[in-house]
């Protein structure tokens, strides 16, 4: 079943943007379907910019292989968005978990090989970013609603860390720079 379409306009700073938000909550996808949706929206909207998947290791592969495992699965699914990506001239953001070791060690910060089920991440993604918060493993921190961004992996810029304020009351990310916060 396909979600309704959301279209409004958004000004930001003074450049009009039509924004489509369309939500597909079906627990079972497969990266064909994926592909379906855009071509809906582009075919209604011209074209697509950004496309996010809340979380990779959900998705069903196309087909299955005989003796294939799930590494090999979610591999095929990553090389699958890479060229969604391109075929649509977008982004694709797709959140992924991690393996649950990051826990039990004591540097709880997320690396390249905490991705679970995966090296085709490190592979196929052009960015990847970690999240942490100190304040989630450390009651007594004075570091609380801080996040620290990592870019893991980038074939843009640099590996860096950025920290952002996390406003709870909003659900919303902020610049630590600007003093106002």
């Amino acid at each position: 079943m396909q979600a309704d379409l959301n279209i409004f306009q958004v000004d930001f700073e003074s450049t009009s943007t039509l924004v489509v938000k369309q939500a597909n909550d079906n627990p079972v996808i497969s990266t064909s379907q994926i592909k379906g949706d855009l071509q809906d929206i582009q075919a209604r909207c011209g074209s697509v910019g950004l496309v996010i998947v809340d979380y990779v290791q959900l998705i069903e592969p196309m087909r299955r292989e005989r003796g294939e495992n799930r590494v090999q699965e979610i591999d095929s699914i990553l090389k699958q968005l890479r060229a969604i990506a391109k075929q649509f001239n977008c982004a694709v953001l797709g959140l992924a978990q991690l393996k649950r070791e990051v826990d039990s060690r004591s540097e709880k910060r997320p690396t390249k090989a905490d991705f679970r089920e995966s090296g085709g991440f490190e592979q196929e993604a052009a960015v990847m970013l970690g999240l942490y918060r100190e304040d989630y493993y450390d009651k007594q921190t004075t570091q609380k609603g801080i996040f620290e961004v990592s870019v893991l992996k980038s074939r843009f810029s640099s590996e860096t860390t950025v920290n952002l304020l996390f406003d709870e009351r909003f659900g919303q990310f902020k610049n630590l720079a600007k003093s106002n916060y």
